[in-house]
């Protein structure tokens, strides 16, 4: 096993984790948090599940909408993309480009764009341990 019970808790309270499953040849360990009724965050239902709109942020003059690119996988967000700096808002995209790559058991996933059109907003740093289903962007 190359890292402790200790390292695995650490990693699990420093990313505020609600669960972590670490599988290593014989070894398995699952932690999940416990959610008490005040921490659990409720979502507003959306009209179609790949539309998104926000509301403004400080500064931002008008909402955000747009297509919803989800992860499809836990993993860490690599924003970087070979020699391609990451993405950031206003940036064109393609529909088949590659927005980002996902690190999960030291393989890089890609995730590709489904649609044509311009970065609104980016939803993750360079290294955040994202979750499965996660916005990671959103495309207009």
């Amino acid at each position: 096993m190359t890292n402790s019970l200790k390292d695995y808790e650490d990693m699990f309270e420093r990313l505020s984790l609600s669960e972590l499953e670490v599988h290593e040849k014989d070894f398995f360990l699952r932690l999940k948090r416990n959610l008490k009724s005040s921490e659990i965050v409720e979502k507003e239902p959306v009209a179609n599940k790949n539309e998104v709109k926000n509301e403004p942020e400080a500064g931002e003059a008008k909402a955000v909408s747009g297509f919803e690119v989800k992860a499809p996988l836990l993993g860490v967000f690599n924003g970087s993309v070979g020699d391609k700096a990451a993405l950031k808002k206003g940036d064109r995209v393609s529909k088949g480009d590659v927005l980002c790559t996902l690190e999960a058991m030291k393989m890089l996933n890609e995730v590709k764009s489904p649609v044509d059109g311009t970065v609104a907003k980016v939803l993750a740093n360079e290294g955040d341990l994202v979750e499965y289903d996660q916005v990671l962007f959103v495309i207009e």
